[in-house]
């Protein structure tokens, strides 16, 4: 009777193992943040004080590879990951050729009346500044965030997508450096 038991475990554990493999093989679309609009670059450098654009975007499984999946709706989300300085959007405008509801930093539906499919989208262009810039930079992402829906009524699957800001020049305060004003950077 034990060696059953060990024997139907044994076997579960491998069939979850090749389940886990196999899910982990998927690639789906990714939804995220892009410092071009025409393909994901990764990392923006941007000098404070200044305005830099950011794209939120939808790009196929891997570089230069077209969105596979089309859908009518899909919902989405800025946020920021790690580290150091908060990202102001100053203005962003929706992509015309889609109905938006939301903002983009507390969450965005965007919907078509038809079967959406095109090989890269631009969800958002938006317009940004650092507040408080630290040394070592912002990883900010975006993904999705709620359900989605392809063309036959089924759940569309994103990935997320991160972009790096990393910040130019010195951020050092420039004010006295008494311990006081030290410890306020990082509060």
């Amino acid at each position: 009777m034990k060696s059953r038991s060990s024997f139907a475990l044994a076997l579960f554990a491998a069939l979850f193992l090749l389940i886990a493999n196999a899910q982990a093989q998927t690639v789906y679309p990714r939804v995220g943040l892009s410092a071009s609009p025409d393909f994901h670059v990764d990392t923006i450098e941007v000098t404070p004080g200044e305005e830099f654009t950011l794209y939120a975007c939808v790009f196929g499984p891997a570089p230069g590879e077209p969105v596979d999946q089309s859908f009518t709706s899909l919902s989405w989300v800025i946020h920021q990951v790690c580290c150091g300085a908060e990202v102001d959007i100053r203005d962003f405008k929706f992509n015309p050729d889609l109905e938006h509801t939301g903002h983009p930093l507390v969450g965005v539906l965007s919907t078509s009346e038809t079967c959406y499919d095109r090989d890269s989208i631009i969800l958002a262009t938006m317009t940004c500044t650092l507040t408080n810039p630290t040394p070592g930079g912002v990883l900010w992402a975006a993904g999705p965030f709620d359900a989605s829906h392809d063309c036959a009524g089924g759940n569309a699957l994103f990935m997320g997508m991160a972009v790096t800001i990393d910040v130019e020049g010195d951020v050092t305060p420039t004010e006295g450096s008494r311990w006081g004003s030290i410890k306020a950077m990082y509060r």
